[in-house]
């Protein structure tokens, strides 16, 4: 155990969609040693902690406590003995009706340096993200926060002749059970029967669901549209705002769960993968599933290779963080690349490249491994030497077309592994998956080698020929193929097939998964 103590920042996770994550809690989550965390609505919150954080669950599921308060308080203090630097990851804000307050004040009383990262809370993002702004000039001149929730489970002893000032929001948290009981209680209050009431579900996630009605309706609404907790109560007249502002529900993908197998490439977590992060922003509920990991393989005889090349071939932005971390991997000198030329496969690969500060000397315009051996062959004669930095397992196909008309030496720069369980299933995964998406052969061959056999896709989305290859060895029949293999066509693709028309349940047999 280290003499010095270590600091603990209670940092607020936000209101559920990743997103609304602040930038200074994400810097804090990176640096953390350890972070001890409540149930989050974004669990891919965990996935931006270093190599050797330990994270240390103490959540609240089910109205079951995994671990009392005053066991979480004693654990933040014991933890920032052994660290630099522990953070408290809760959802939401701290200190809205977060008992960060009691947290701190425990900490502090025992000498540990405490900091306060404020969280977007759902009081305000819920509203927000259902068309409905908590206060607005004309109609609400303020807002009431109020806690539904008592310390023993039950509801909360409210003075309800408080929250009848009509041009004031009310809010109520960790109310659902008693929506109609609140409603009724307000209604003898002095609230109109009428004045407009919500109830949000799974607010500002793509799971988002609202019941929208007054005080008298409110009740039933809620009972026969079965929502689901976590929700937020809203009161007042700026809920009749919703038809006009809401814009999170009309998004093109909302209400599609759309899963998504991804190779984690080098230097890339689940939350900077571009076509992740699209499907999520046009509304879908995404399913992650890692099926591999993109490491680097050092390469000992690295500067030899390039300095007897005349062109660098790169056929996707894995290659070229490859090559970069050889060049940082055997201190090579930057100006031994003055005299070579660069060519890659696409425009993906090209803006890799730019990052580096260099500009791709050849980007053909079919964006393929012949496409740039065709283009490549119109600017260089049989005496060129090529190198081609690639995946250990990629295809041959380019090398054979280049050996034809040049000298060419196929470098394994980097390889896609294989993770275990507990790296890639970041939540069930559902028996029959509506709609998934494939990005290279591997990617199937992995995700139907990883998941039980009764697994049935009724609608899959290629990102090219060999992808769908891949997928029909898997009978898989309704494919839907993209016109180019890049990311903006595959979620094009995804957003014009508006949702699954043909439910083809598909057979497996253990030949062909595992």
């Amino acid at each position: 155990m280290k003499n010095k103590m270590g600091k603990v920042i209670l940092v607020g996770a936000g209101a559920g969609d990743t997103g609304l994550l602040t930038i200074k809690g994400k810097k804090y989550i990176e640096e953390a040693d350890c972070i001890i965390y409540d149930r989050l609505a974004s669990p891919e919150l965990l996935g931006m902690a270093k190599h050797g954080c330990e994270c240390i669950y103490v959540g609240k599921e089910n109205h079951k406590h995994i671990m009392k308060q005053d066991a979480i308080n004693e654990l933040l203090y014991k933890k920032s003995r052994e660290y630099s630097l522990v953070v408290r990851l809760k959802g939401g804000d701290p200190y809205v009706f977060g008992r960060g307050g009691e947290e701190a004040l425990y900490l502090r009383k025992r000498k540990i340096d405490i900091e306060v990262v404020p969280g977007v809370s759902s009081v305000v993002a819920a509203l927000a993200d259902a068309g409905i702004p908590i206060t607005h000039r004309g109609i609400a001149k303020g807002f009431q926060v109020i806690t539904a929730h008592s310390k023993k489970d039950e509801e909360a002893q409210i003075d309800y002749t408080l929250l009848t000032d009509e041009s004031m929001t009310c809010v109520f948290l960790m109310g659902l059970a008693h929506v109609e009981h609140i409603a009724e209680e307000l209604i003898r209050a002095g609230r109109r029967p009428d004045t407009p009431a919500a109830v949000i579900s799974n607010g500002t996630l793509a799971t988002q669901k609202k019941c929208i009605g007054t005080l008298e309706s409110i009740g039933y609404k809620v009972k026969c549209a079965k929502l689901e907790s976590p929700a937020i109560i809203v009161v007042g007249n700026v809920v009749s705002l919703n038809d006009q502002l809401g814009f999170f529900e009309k998004r093109p993908l909302f209400g599609r769960k759309i899963t998504v197998p991804y190779i984690e490439a080098m230097g890339e977590r689940t939350h900077f993968n571009k076509l992740i992060t699209d499907l999520q922003q046009l509304g879908a509920d995404v399913d992650t599933i890692m099926v591999g990991k993109i490491l680097p393989i050092p390469i000992s005889d690295f500067e030899k290779e390039i300095s007897s090349s005349d062109w660098i071939l790169f056929t996707s932005r894995n290659g070229v963080r490859a090559f970069f971390y050889n060049m940082k991997f055997n201190d090579t000198d930057i100006r031994c690349l003055a005299k070579i030329r660069f060519g890659v496969v696409g425009k993906a690969t090209e803006q890799e490249l730019k990052n580096y500060q260099i500009k791709a000397d050849l980007v053909p315009d079919e964006q393929t491994g012949a496409g740039l051996a065709k283009a490549l062959k119109k600017q260089i004669s049989d005496q060129t030497k090529v190198c081609i930095f690639s995946a250990k397992e990629a295809s041959e196909d380019l090398e054979r077309e280049l050996q034809k008309f040049c000298h060419v030496i196929k470098t394994d720069a980097y390889e896609n592994v294989n993770v275990s369980e507990q790296d890639y299933i970041l939540k069930p995964v559902d028996t029959v998956i509506s709609e998934a998406v494939f990005t290279s052969a591997s990617n199937v061959e992995r995700f139907f080698q990883m998941l039980p056999e009764e697994i049935m896709v009724e609608r899959a989305y290629s990102i090219g020929k060999k992808t769908t290859e891949a997928l029909k060895k898997k009978n898989v029949m309704n494919i839907c193929e993209s016109e180019e293999s890049t990311y903006e066509s595959v979620v094009s693709l995804i957003t014009k097939n508006k949702s699954v028309v043909s439910f083809i349940q598909l057979g497996y047999n253990g030949s062909q998964n595992k």
